[in-house]
């Protein structure tokens, strides 16, 4: 866990509310300047009250539904925002009573005593596109939850249906079907324009990744943002939920954690690139059937690891901003095999006749073609 370090003189913890957020300004010793309620966060009442202390001040606030006011207005404001991250934070302190006067307070302490864990301020010039992508992936995933019977042939279906009341529910799950067709083509067709606007090369480079098509790539796109604030590739893994916490004490591992700490969206995206991948890649469609027949028929556990092999291509291709490399990903996929165990079952069909022979362990990409994959990892990193 990171944590911020305060270097102001004076430090601001902040309850928010939707109509309303409790105040506690405290100066390095922890006394208190400020502490007092703002009602319909006024944040022109806030200033004044803040005044005498702005000369050196940080503010800060939970990671909650609704914080994106604030830290613009402070943005504009001239004063240091900091996001603490909502969970993080309820893990670390607690107590008997909680109000929104106390946990101001406590969030203050935090501040000036170095300990509060950020959370990554998306920049607010980014937002719309991210909020209009999620407003889709919305959108697709109401559309799922109808009625999977979907047809040309109408009248076919409905005259299938001999209780006239049935008849209607199922006229008003096509019309809704419809209806979200219509708006997802909309925002697709929208968000595809902006992109190549603002990201043409980013999202040009994504597309080069098995499994990754036009609505993986914005979704991988926008959820990132700026991948140069993940400082290794390890931090960029854990963000997209694709690798654990372990709980260790004298020595032995009790057990895993941290399974929700991350960005949901790019764990669900990277899942379904690696089933996407699997199912079409010539490449690396044999390679995660031996892995699968390694680890038991686990199908979920291979394709998780195919899922990190991919999020790492995509964390050192944005870095470096270079192209995908199979060969690449199919040396780091090899060495996932155990060494010395008995070899998988024989493949079957077309995943036989497209299996590529064995990459050298010391396999390289040629000296013109930059790093894409990175060094490869065992599948618990």
């Amino acid at each position: 866990m990171k944590y911020y370090t305060s270097t102001t003189e004076f430090n601001c913890g902040i309850d928010l509310h939707a109509r309303q957020m409790y105040v506690c300004v405290m100066d390095r010793q922890g006394q208190k300047r400020v502490h007092t309620n703002v009602r319909d966060n006024d944040f022109n009442f806030f200033l004044k009250l803040v005044e005498p202390y702005r000369h050196s001040l940080t503010v800060c606030c939970e990671c909650m539904f609704g914080w994106y006011w604030l830290a613009d207005a402070c943005q504009n404001a001239g004063l240091t925002f900091v996001l603490a991250h909502a969970l993080y934070v309820k893990a670390i302190h607690g107590g008997k009573n909680k109000n929104d006067r106390v946990d101001s307070e406590k969030l203050t302490h935090l501040l000036r005593s170095n300990l509060i864990p950020p959370a990554y301020v998306y920049p607010a010039d980014k937002r719309p596109l991210r909020t209009l992508l999620r407003q889709r992936l919305f959108y697709v995933w109401r559309r799922s939850q109808t009625r999977r019977t979907r047809d040309l042939w109408e009248e076919a279906l409905l005259n299938a249906e001999d209780h006239p009341l049935r008849q209607i529910a199922l006229k008003n799950d096509l019309t809704m079907i419809k209806h979200f067709d219509t708006q997802i083509f909309q925002l697709e067709e929208e968000l595809q324009r902006q992109t190549k606007k603002v990201a043409c090369r980013e999202y040009s480079l994504l597309q080069t990744v098995p499994g990754i098509g036009e609505n993986l790539g914005l979704t991988i796109l926008y959820e990132i943002g700026d991948i140069s604030r993940f400082p290794t590739v390890k931090d960029f893994l854990s963000y997209c939920r694709l690798v654990k916490g372990t709980v260790a004490s004298a020595g032995k591992i009790k057990g895993l954690r941290g399974a929700k700490l991350g960005n949901p969206y790019l764990r669900w995206a990277f899942g379904e690139a690696a089933v996407i991948a699997k199912r079409d890649h010539y490449l690396v469609g044999p390679l995660s059937q031996r892995l699968e027949a390694q680890m038991g028929g686990n199908k979920f556990k291979a394709n998780t690891v195919l899922a990190i092999k991919l999020a790492r291509a995509v964390y050192f291709m944005l870095k470096n901003k270079t192209v995908f490399d199979p060969e690449r990903l199919v040396a780091s996929m090899q060495k996932c095999f155990s060494p010395g165990r008995r070899p998988p079952g024989s493949l079957t069909g077309r995943a036989k006749k497209a299996m590529p022979p064995p990459v050298p362990e010391a396999a390289s990409c040629a000296p013109s073609t930059a790093l894409c994959v990175g060094q490869a990892s065992s599948p618990a990193h």
